[in-house]
């Protein structure tokens, strides 16, 4: 493939859930090299053997994702493997809590807060000066994107899981002023709001399985990860004037 035709995407939160998916349906069109991190480092060595066997770049950092430098680090290591710097990132990394404002864990609010916001916030403008600095990409006609990783939760109040919802409503916000603020430079911002996933999240974040099970019940079918891939995937490939800004999907019978 020739260097011209190739991208290099970043992908925060490779090692599971919708970022693992997403690095690997990229790796999977044939004309992307990807980039990732996440914490655990045999989950990363495995992506990059698999994405060998294929013949096809993987190359993984473990890191954490309220690291500072983190975003930097990413580009520095597409350079390194690649020669090009991404000019995809995909911000997927982050956490849930279970409870409502009665019954959730306030020590946790905080922590919640530094990784679904602050971090988000940080990486979001760190990606954004990266790719605006590349006039390179911008003269070649070569899109630019940032996705970010939502939540329906972001959108419709819910006293089931207020917490959680309160961090996405702020992610959500600011996502569309960085939209704004870089549009006129070409710089796509894209929204992916996903709905009820089957994934390691909700384990992750203790969510109670009785819960999950009636939601599979009441609203199953759920998505997979790969299915939100597949959307972040075809809003990446429009042509460089093309912006599909936010996407909402949800299982079929999520009524909310």
């Amino acid at each position: 493939m020739s260097r011209s035709h190739r991208r290099v995407a970043a992908v925060t939160g490779a090692t599971s859930g919708i970022g693992r998916a997403t690095a690997l349906e990229l790796l999977e069109q044939g004309h992307w090299s990807v980039v990732g991190c996440g914490r655990r480092a045999q989950r990363l060595s495995e992506l990059e053997a698999e994405a060998a066997r294929a013949d096809k770049l993987f190359a993984g950092l473990a890191a954490d994702v309220a690291e500072a430098s983190l975003v930097q680090r990413l580009s520095d290591l597409a350079q390194q493997r690649t020669g090009l710097a991404p000019t995809l990132f995909v911000l997927s990394a982050g956490r849930g809590l279970r409870g409502t404002l009665l019954t959730s864990d306030e020590q946790a609010w905080p922590q919640l807060f530094e990784t679904n916001v602050l971090a988000l916030f940080g990486q979001m403008r760190d990606c954004a000066r990266l790719l605006l600095a590349d006039t390179a990409s911008a003269e070649a006609g070569v899109p630019r994107d940032i996705v970010v990783i939502g939540s329906t939760a972001g959108r419709t109040v819910s006293s089931a899981n207020p917490v959680y919802g309160a961090t996405k409503f702020a992610l959500h916000s600011v996502v569309e002023s960085l939209r704004q603020e870089v549009a006129p430079s070409g710089v796509r911002v894209t929204l992916v709001e996903p709905g009820f996933v089957r994934s390691g999240f909700q384990e992750v974040a203790a969510y109670e399985q009785a819960f999950m099970r009636q939601v599979e019940a009441d609203c199953g079918p759920l998505l997979v990860p790969e299915d939100v891939a597949r959307a972040i995937a075809f809003a990446v490939s429009q042509p460089a004037h093309v912006h599909i800004d936010d996407i909402r999907l949800r299982p079929t019978r999520q009524k909310i």
